[in-house]
């Protein structure tokens, strides 16, 4: 066998998976600094719709139509952060818990196609979502 063809081969690999993993970073328009924020998580039907908000948004918004305008969706380049598995966190998630998050607010047109859900990219492009949000930009708080 010969080795010297299997590092070339792996490196070809591996970038190729964190080159289509990080796509949608390239659409990402910073809107502010780092910060630290205090959110929580909302649970919809529609597992397309943007899962976070301030605790302020929230207050403000609760009953009136405009929550869902400053909701945001949670992104961050290292998968695992994003998937809120640690059992204290989630269940703090789950039970409305506030949770204090670290990062960047950014806006976006689009993500790629498995991010905030492998279907989104092709609902967004053909307008099938069911929610609207002002000049077609979403909101995503990327974690440091």
């Amino acid at each position: 066998m010969n080795y010297r063809l299997i590092l070339p081969i792996f490196l070809l690999l591996f970038s190729s998976f964190s080159k289509s993993e990080n796509e949608r970073f390239k659409y990402y328009q910073p809107i502010s600094k780092t910060q630290e924020i205090e959110v929580l998580y909302l649970t919809w039907t529609d597992t397309n719709l943007p899962n976070f908000i301030k605790i302020a948004d929230y207050n403000k918004y609760i009953d009136k139509s405009e929550l869902i305008d400053h909701c945001f969706y949670v992104d961050s380049k290292n998968p695992e952060k994003r998937k809120f598995k640690i059992p204290v966190i989630t269940d703090k998630l789950i039970k409305k818990t506030p949770l204090k998050l670290k990062g960047k607010l950014f806006k976006t047109k689009q993500f790629n196609d498995t991010f905030p859900t492998p279907l989104f990219e092709d609902l967004r492009k053909t307008g099938d979502l069911k929610f609207k949000t002002e000049n077609d930009e979403f909101l995503v708080f990327v974690l440091d």
